[in-house]
């Protein structure tokens, strides 16, 4: 069986090569560790992603060669580097030596020496001194510049720190006895601005894994109706599941894409519910791997979200309510959406952000149909 160090290289190998998200890789690879060796895992790879620019900074600058390591290698250093730099439960001597022991262990005895020498460098010589935001805090130079560009240094910063530190875990009571689910208080406060009430018909377009449905049935008494769908049909069991666990009858699940009109749902709801499919940089604490986004991956995100909220609103009665959402801080995918939607008014509006709500960043904006 693998050691806590060798699942949490096998978790950043995947993380770094293959684009996997961090908690799913965590939960699969570190499913037959004790809870104690699982927390080092959780520990050593969101610390390593979160605060990989910086790591990569120092092990660069002990490198003797510029031929840079193979990426398991790389890793290795990474897992070092952040026990010497950020883990004060692991001592220097220890963190160098079971990181030289890795390699060992890992197939990589070739580079053990080369581990060796950096990171005892690293250890003697300690954080070295930045004043350029995106090393300090391993986040995207463009994310960082456009920022500073829209907010300023200080708040860009301050939203930064907030970005490396471990968000909140908020529960919220159902029906069923002693079931909870979990879901950050910004979401939870968006579902809120809509005002969904009971025997309300309601829409959540973009739904899985169900949290605003979840909300929306609680704040409703379980009386009504919720349509619940999304475009992956593996993902509507979490809904479907979700609901039966936590006591919620009005919730049905289907399969449909969002930005495709449906004639059978013409101004058929009083809410509809569009957190559409973001860039995600809103809840980088949750995902740290959402920092390695390049614009490019993101600059088409827009357009589909447009899309969507015009299609979903021709699906909101008269008089009722539309509650645009994404878990990003971009106007582009923001406010620029929400505003262009025809036929609406401007209810309530607002951004959340980590350092100043506590919450994960986060928009949203009601609109009722005129």
């Amino acid at each position: 069986m693998n050691t806590a160090r060798q699942t949490a290289l096998q978790v950043l190998n995947r993380c770094f090569r293959d684009s996997a998200w961090s908690s799913q890789t965590i939960d699969r690879e570190a499913k037959t560790l004790d809870e104690r060796d699982r927390a080092l895992v959780t520990h050593l790879v969101l610390g390593v992603l979160q605060n990989a620019t910086l790591l990569d900074m120092e092990i660069d600058a002990f490198l003797q060669s510029k031929k840079t390591p193979d990426l398991p290698v790389r890793n290795i250093l990474r897992l070092g580097a952040f026990q010497l730099l950020f883990s004060d439960k692991i001592p220097p001597r220890a963190a160098v030596y079971e990181s030289v022991q890795l390699c060992k262990d890992s197939g990589f005895s070739s580079a053990a020496g080369l581990v060796n020498a950096v990171l005892r460098k690293i250890a003697d010589t300690g954080l070295l001194p930045t004043d350029d935001l995106s090393v300090l805090y391993s986040h995207p130079k463009w994310f960082v510049e456009r920022m500073i560009e829209r907010r300023g240094r200080e708040f860009t910063e301050a939203l930064l720190k907030a970005n490396n530190t471990e968000a909140p875990l908020n529960y919220h009571d159902a029906f069923a006895p002693g079931e909870q689910y979990v879901q950050d208080a910004a979401a939870y406060t968006a579902v809120e601005m809509a005002e969904p009430k009971p025997g309300m018909k309601v829409l959540d377009a973009c739904s899985a894994p169900g949290g605003k449905a979840f909300t929306s049935a609680v704040m409703m008494h379980n009386s009504g109706s919720i349509l619940a769908c999304d475009l992956h049909e593996k993902k509507l069991r979490l809904i479907r599941e979700g609901a039966q666990r936590l006591g919620i009858s009005i919730i049905s699940a289907q399969c449909e894409d969002a930005s495709v009109y449906d004639s059978g749902k013409k101004e058929a709801f009083d809410l509809v519910i569009a957190d559409v499919p973001c860039s995600g940089f809103g809840v980088i604490r949750k995902k740290p791997e959402i920092r390695f986004r390049t614009e490019e991956q993101i600059r088409n995100l827009p357009a589909v979200q447009k899309r969507i909220a015009e299609n979903v609103a021709g699906y909101v009665k008269p008089g009722g309510k539309l509650l645009y959402a994404t878990c990003t801080i971009f106007k582009e995918e923001n406010e620029e959406i929400a505003h262009s939607i025809n036929g609406f008014e401007i209810l309530k509006e607002k951004t959340f952000w980590p350092h100043i709500d506590g919450t994960d960043g986060f928009y949203a904006c009601v609109l009722r149909k005129c």
